[in-house]
């Protein structure tokens, strides 16, 4: 068992990745497990059945990743937002005992996808605004690096169902918000989630799901000499979460 200890506290990395889904489609509006026990449940069965984790999770986001991703019959080779973290609020959360939290994995898409991205873009603004200010003597790619690493790992991240109305009546996109660390624990959770990040960086591999990387492979494979190709977020990994340096 991989565990990292901070203080009174401690951070589980599950050998298995602990996956949840953010159900956004008609009257769900929560997180659940990715469970097969869900299967033709609504959201009233998945309740009774204990299966549901609420409407909101905070976390400690470790790492995020762009994934292409078939699941039969809605999505098929679709953009995705993959996200690891320590959660330290929420159902999810209280799942364990206090101090101690553990890695989770969860998908965001379309709306909720475009959201976490125009959210973290602040944090490339603010390093960019920073580097000017202090003159611009060290090259930007450098200083944005280490200073969007340090703004990323100070806070904590909401994830949050909100519901809206469209054509086609309403539906749950995930709000993605962020504010300051506010207990020793959430403060250890960045901690550990920076330490994690930077595991993962060095190919540990610890927010690495082998079903979506996959699924992952197969659709870049598929694409590969399709027309579609170029209507895909182009690969570029300096353009990924690395070492804090956003998408």
């Amino acid at each position: 068992m991989n565990v990292i200890k901070i203080e009174n506290n401690a951070f589980r990395i599950p050998e298995i990745p602990l996956r949840y889904r953010a159900n956004c489609h008609g009257s769900w509006g929560m997180f659940v497990p990715a469970s097969s026990a869900l299967k033709n449940m609504n959201i009233i069965d998945a309740d009774k059945a204990g299966l549901t984790r609420g409407k909101f999770v905070e976390m400690a986001v470790c790492y995020m990743d762009d994934k292409v991703l078939t699941f039969e019959p809605h999505y098929n080779n679709e953009p995705f937002k993959e996200i690891w973290g320590f959660p330290v609020s929420g159902q999810i959360k209280d799942e364990l005992v206090e101090g101690c939290s553990q890695l989770i994995t969860f998908l965001l898409h379309r709306q909720s996808r475009d959201r976490i991205a125009r959210l973290v873009e602040e944090f490339s603004k603010e390093a960019f605004n920073a580097w000017v200010a202090e003159g611009m003597s060290v090259p930007i790619e450098e200083y944005a690096q280490s200073k969007i690493n340090e703004l990323f790992f100070s806070k904590i991240f909401r994830f949050e169902m909100i519901q809206e109305v469209g054509d086609y009546g309403p539906y749950f996109f995930v709000e993605t918000t962020f504010r300051d660390a506010a207990t020793d624990f959430e403060r250890a959770a960045l901690k550990a989630a920076a330490e994690i990040h930077q595991a993962q960086l060095n190919g540990l591999g610890w927010c690495n799901d082998p079903m979506l990387e996959a699924n992952h492979s197969a659709n870049l494979s598929a694409l590969s000499g399709s027309d579609n190709i170029e209507e895909l977020p182009p690969a570029n990994t300096k353009a990924k979460l690395k070492a804090g340096k956003s998408k």
